[in-house]
């Protein structure tokens, strides 16, 4: 009599927390098992490590540690909900060969667009005339700013960083592209020098960590407006609002703060030429339901052994990775 041949468990699959619904539905149709978590604390997502073969880490925290990465074996795909990894161990996943994946473009138009209006705010006074006008005053003069024929610097290049450019061209702008990796880009220190404008749409990593720093700051204008649709950390906030005070610079725009939500003590909040947000530059509707089920398409596909045209923060992983148990996924 043959031999019964057992078909292998589904692959098990760690959510931080619920994806918007088309997401969830995908990921519920595949033939996979789905471990939710809820308002994971670190403890809880090292808890359900053990035995995952992917996990999707839905918000900025909490982080896969190196120590997870070790206590998960059978990992094999790490997926991030969103543009920014900066709460993954990326060396750790590297050396076990684990793809980390992102989701490329899909909020690439709201977070430029989201750019955009902060520069705006600052270059047009929008906050600052409406708290005026609320407070029964009606202040005229020439304190606004033209955007034409200024310079954008755009420091990191990438998806989010092009769309920028691109917005900023149709003002009229012209922009300089800051980021290593291409063959044409400006040297920061130069780029700082020359802009009107610095926006950051970089990634952060321990090389970007307080990038824009004292000495960076003065070496931009007066005149110059600051950007950050980034992360927090790129930016050294105590020198940053040193430079404000002093008048170095003319005003910062700032959807991320290294401490979220920030301490009330934060000289940032009381400086009248900064504009601040919650770190909502991709929270559109339209845009988190493109990320959510990009990230679910992303995972399903990356634990079939499938990664064309998908986004992946250490693609090297693939020259050397073991192409094991790369079934298909039933959908």
């Amino acid at each position: 009599m043959p031999d019964t041949v057992v078909p292998p468990p589904p692959p098990r699959i760690v959510l931080t927390e619920d994806l918007p619904p088309a997401a969830m539905r995908r990921l519920q149709s595949a033939a996979i098992h789905l471990h939710r978590l809820e308002r994971p604390t670190p403890g809880m997502l090292a808890a359900a490590m053990p035995g995952a073969e992917a996990v999707i880490l839905v918000n900025e925290q909490p982080m896969l540690t190196a120590a997870m990465v070790a206590a998960a074996p059978r990992l094999r795909i790490a997926c991030r909900n969103g543009a920014g990894f900066d709460n993954f161990d990326v060396a750790a996943l590297t050396a076990r060969g684990i793809p980390l994946l992102t989701t490329g473009p899909a909020n690439a138009d709201a977070v430029a667009e989201h750019a955009i209006h902060l520069l705006l705010s600052l270059a047009k006074r929008g906050p600052a005339y409406d708290r005026a006008v609320k407070a029964g005053r009606w202040p005229r003069g020439n304190r606004s700013v033209e955007l034409r024929d200024k310079v954008a610097a755009v420091v990191g290049w990438g998806r989010i960083g092009r769309r920028i450019g691109q917005l900023a061209q149709a003002f009229g702008m012209r922009v300089v592209a800051v980021d290593p990796g291409i063959a044409d880009g400006v040297p920061l220190a130069d780029a700082l020098a020359e802009a009107d404008a610095v926006i950051l749409a970089l990634p952060l990593t321990p090389a970007t960590r307080h990038l824009i720093d004292a000495a960076m700051l003065s070496r931009m204008k007066p005149s110059a407006f600051l950007v950050n649709v980034a992360r927090g950390a790129v930016i050294d906030q105590a020198a940053l609002a040193a430079a404000l005070a002093a008048g170095r610079i003319a005003g910062a725009a700032l959807d991320v703060l290294e401490q979220e939500p920030p301490d009330p003590a934060n000289p940032l909040l009381a400086m009248d030429g900064v504009v601040l947000s919650p770190h909502v530059a991709a929270s559109c509707p339209e845009a988190v339901e493109r990320v959510g089920l990009a990230c679910a398409e992303a995972a399903l596909a990356g634990l079939e052994g499938r990664f064309d045209g998908l986004t992946i923060v250490n693609p090297a992983v693939l020259a050397y990775r073991k192409r094991t148990d790369t079934r298909p996924i039933a959908p």
